[in-house]
């Protein structure tokens, strides 16, 4: 071997020792920067927690690692109020930060890129602004009872009222992806509060910009008790009121839950697309119930349609079966005050369904008015009815008029006419109460000679 081959030999081995040397050096340091990221990272987040004034309160977590690229996994956070009360607690999660900030130790409202939390405890507020605060605020006026005991609502229902916000974003932009797995979620509003579980949310959150949430969830109570809602959709931060557009599904609510009635758990589905000003949005979808029974009517396969705005759901073109029938109706009810009216007009229903009573037979047309004051104990049913030929046991008759008045299962009818071929047969109280017939003192009118004469207790079942 030549001496020039000799000396490259000599000069690639050291090159690559020297290369080597390198590598190894680089990974040591990248483990390095690593573990010191790490431990950075947990310092950071308690030193900056303890600084920054967006959450009110105090924040720890009994866990926390972090990798060089900004992942940070923690473990048992808890969120309290200086006088000790929880606003939020986390047993699992994660989050995502800048590796930038982390370096440098630059931490802002957009350092957090993503959030992922799993079966934590939340509770979220809204002003009359619609401004996001942590617990439910100084309470004004009556607040609707919890119909269901969680631990969220045992949570909620033992802290303290307050005036103070937890939560003060002033202006600051927030960027991140905010991910919700089987968590327990409080949502107050005004007197309004839902208490959901299994909740489950992707949110893409950009509030300079438009943020995007699909969230769903399972059972839910307080205000309103149902089997779960979803919500798809957009919020647009860009105008100075924030404005909305959100496809919203509320499963199987209790009527009850409403105030509709004590007794009334026929289960009911809204589906409607809100749209607008996020402090006063506009809905328009659908309402479907199987069945609704109320005292002495009961209704089947009922749909329509459904409008809101300013806290009042307007119900119109409203579709249902009805012994034997169809009624077409409309209404409002009013969210917080749970005030509702319903008119409807039904066609074609059957005596014999509506009575209990096979001796009892002709189809009738009504019109229906439902009213109720907020208080369920007082829901009142009244309005006029007229039929067809029919006939009462043995008894043909032409037509069948009067006006009704229902309360409490307590059908009363007034005002009533049964025209028949020998005369016209009145009274004025004929009732059913319980499924229980009874028709009081009637005036028999011959129509030839005009002469009236009162049999009492005529007919009673």
């Amino acid at each position: 071997m030549k001496l020039p081959d000799l000396m490259y030999t000599e000069k690639a081995k050291k090159t690559e020792k020297g290369f080597g040397v390198i590598c190894v050096l680089f990974i040591i340091t990248v483990l390095v920067l690593a573990e010191i990221a790490s431990v950075r990272v947990a310092k950071i987040f308690n030193r900056e927690m303890e600084k920054q004034d967006m959450l009110r309160g105090k924040i720890t977590v009994e866990a926390i690692s972090a990798n060089i690229k900004g992942d940070v996994v923690f473990e048992n956070l808890l969120w309290t109020k200086p006088d000790g009360t929880v606003i939020l607690k986390v047993p699992e999660g994660s989050f995502h930060a800048r590796p930038w900030d982390v370096i440098t130790g630059h931490f802002k409202s957009t350092t957090i890129q993503k959030l992922e939390l799993h079966d934590a405890l939340i509770s979220v507020g809204f002003d009359e602004n619609m401004q996001v605060d942590f617990l439910a605020r100084k309470k004004r006026g009556r607040t609707g009872r919890p119909h269901s005991r969680s631990p969220v609502s045992e949570w909620i229902a033992n802290s303290p009222e307050h005036e103070e916000a937890n939560f003060n974003r002033d202006g600051r932009k927030l960027k991140a992806e905010i991910i919700l797995h089987n968590c327990k979620l409080g949502a107050h509003y005004r007197n309004r509060h839902y208490l959901m579980n299994n909740v489950n949310m992707t949110m893409k959150l950009d509030t300079s910009d438009t943020s995007y949430i699909d969230l769903s969830t399972g059972k839910f109570g307080g205000t309103m008790v149902g089997g779960g809602v979803s919500v798809e959709g957009t919020v647009n931060f860009k105008p100075k009121n924030p404005e909305l557009d959100l496809d919203l599904s509320i499963r199987e609510v209790d009527p009850a839950s409403l105030g509709f009635g004590m007794k009334i758990h026929d289960l009911m589905t809204v589906v409607t697309k809100l749209t607008g000003p996020v402090t006063s949005p506009t809905g328009r979808g659908t309402v479907r119930m199987k069945e609704l029974t109320i005292p002495a009517l009961q209704f089947k396969d009922v749909i329509g349609d459904v409008n809101y705005s300013d806290s009042v759901f307007r119900f119109s073109d409203v579709n249902a079966r009805v012994f034997g029938g169809h009624l077409k109706a409309r209404g409002d009810y009013h969210l917080d005050s749970r005030k509702y009216s319903i008119y409807g007009k039904g066609t074609g229903l059957d005596s014999k369904l509506a009575l209990k009573d096979l001796n009892f037979s002709c189809l009738i047309n009504m019109n229906l008015s439902l009213h109720c004051d907020g208080n369920p104990r007082n829901i009142l049913a009244y309005g006029n009815f007229e039929s067809g030929k029919g006939h009462y046991s043995f008894l043909p008759f032409e037509r069948l008029e009067g006006r009704f008045s229902n309360r409490f299962k307590e059908l009363h009818i007034y005002d009533a006419k049964i025209v028949t071929a020998f005369g016209t047969v009145s009274t004025d109280a004929f009732s059913v109460v319980n499924g229980k017939l009874t028709l009081e003192p009637v005036v028999f009118t011959d129509p030839e000679t005009g002469k009236a004469i009162t049999i009492k207790k005529l007919l009673k079942h």
